[in-house]
């Protein structure tokens, strides 16, 4: 069953992993403190903390079909199912540490740090908003599953939006492209949940930022701190 303490994708965790070494000697004369976020935000991607419970239906999966898209999603839907023998889940929403809760923070502090500039990243923010609430889906058995190239679209919208601004490439990359990429997945998911028809097959578990979301998120942080390091 899922727990507060998920099991990582390990291969991508190994590739993200590794991805990391040589961003490392890009990052050390600065945005240091990016890369020890980006770095934190993947070992704590296993830790969710939950928040509330409600109920959602149960998907009508066979046996077969459960076990594959829990296979290809790392999420044990077939025991989910059979657990209580209920026609509905009692629905957990997490949200996970990784991919939420130190984004979010690491967001605030970036806006607390350009607050001359509030109005201009909030275009970009409520555009992400909109593209992610709309690219979103809520997988039976699994929960909000978001593809994870959504944060990529924060990379044109943000360097458009900055040339009149004449800011540096690390500003834009923090300011213009990860805030954005981060608030915008994040309201979209959450927009997604609390608009959530009665009727909508559900899940055990709503991992918001965690499972079907993470690795949206953590691409565009990873890009924006490269962007960010080249400059």
């Amino acid at each position: 069953m899922r727990k507060i303490v998920n099991k990582p994708d390990l291969k991508l965790f190994v590739f993200y992993g590794l991805v990391l070494i040589p961003t490392f000697f890009l990052c050390y004369e600065r945005n240091l403190s990016f890369f020890f976020v980006i770095v934190a935000m993947l070992l704590t991607s296993v830790i969710e903390i939950p928040i509330c419970k409600f109920r959602t239906r149960k998907p009508e999966y066979s046996k077969l079909e459960a076990m594959c898209i829990g296979e290809f999603y790392g999420v044990p839907i077939a025991e989910e199912m059979q657990e209580d023998n209920e026609r509905a889940y009692k629905t957990r929403v997490t949200l996970n540490m990784g991919g939420f809760i130190i984004p979010l923070f690491f967001s605030f502090y970036l806006l607390l740090s350009y607050p001359t500039l509030l109005l201009e990243v909030a275009m970009p923010i409520l555009l992400m908003t909109i593209f992610s609430y709309m690219l979103s889906e809520v997988k039976g058995g699994v929960g909000i599953v978001i593809p994870s190239y959504v944060g990529i679209f924060a990379i044109p919208l943000g360097l458009v939006l900055a040339a009149p601004l004449g800011l540096p490439l690390e500003s834009i990359a923090r300011l213009l492209i990860f805030v954005p990429a981060i608030f915008g997945i994040l309201l979209g998911m959450l927009i997604r949940l609390a608009t959530l028809p009665e009727e909508q097959v559900g899940s055990a578990f709503f991992n918001i930022g965690g499972i079907g979301s993470f690795y949206s998120i953590y691409l565009i942080s990873l890009l924006a701190l490269l962007i960010g390091a080249v400059a």
